[in-house]
């Protein structure tokens, strides 16, 4: 397993695509991923996905703000922004602050329908619990994905400005892995420990469309 430093530059785009821009969007969008992955050493992790509600979610993992503005002047990123500009609507930029940023060591490029367990784990944490919060947390995940190496990817971050919304966001080899991971002993006594210390929970499961990273950064 790898950590990645947090200083790097973590986005979530949140946007609902037309019927008639679908095709397009998911063109557009793997070959801006697949490119920036192959040619941008900065370009950390790209990940599209979508929720039952139809809308993406996009997150986006660069190594500092250099490699991120080098990205977006790229022309498969203006290609990119093009469709999403036009076939897009209720589009959103949030900001994240990474806090625990886990990948096992080799590298994540899947392009192509798969079996991989996607999501996200949004948290209202209670004002002045965040430190507690995360002391209980992110040694958890350090220590599980150590001992399971079929949790690909594990970040965690809080809402820049926003200190009490922080989100998870986790890749799975399958939903079985998944399910061990939630019926563990380990999990259930920490979900005791951090429940006292946030105001909501909410798990959303995500269809893993577009899913790459560096795995050697």
């Amino acid at each position: 397993m790898k950590i990645i430093d947090n200083s790097v530059v973590f986005n979530m785009y949140q946007m609902k695509v037309k019927d008639e821009f679908r095709s397009s969007f998911n063109e557009v969008g793997k070959r801006n991923m697949v490119t920036s992955s192959t040619i941008e050493s900065g370009t950390l992790g790209m990940y599209n996905t979508m929720n039952d509600a139809g809308e993406n979610l996009l997150f986006e993992l660069y190594e500092d703000q250099r490699a991120y503005d080098k990205h977006v002047q790229s022309q498969q990123s203006k290609d990119f922004q093009r469709v999403v500009s036009e076939g897009a609507t209720d589009v959103s930029r949030v900001e994240l602050v990474p806090e625990f940023l886990g990948e096992q060591d080799v590298s994540l490029n899947t392009t192509t329908d798969n079996r991989l367990w996607v999501n996200v784990v949004r948290f209202t944490v209670k004002d002045g619990k965040q430190d507690q919060f995360k002391q209980i947390l992110i040694p958890y995940l350090k220590k599980a994905m150590k001992a399971e190496t079929e949790i690909l990817v594990c970040y965690v971050s809080h809402v820049k400005d926003q200190p009490n919304k922080w989100m998870t966001f986790q890749v799975f080899q399958n939903d079985d892995t998944f399910k061990k991971y939630v019926n563990s002993d380990g999990f259930h006594q920490v979900l005791d420990e951090l429940t006292p210390l946030f105001e909501e929970r909410e798990l959303e499961q995500l269809d893993g469309q577009v899913l790459i990273n560096q795995g050697h950064y």
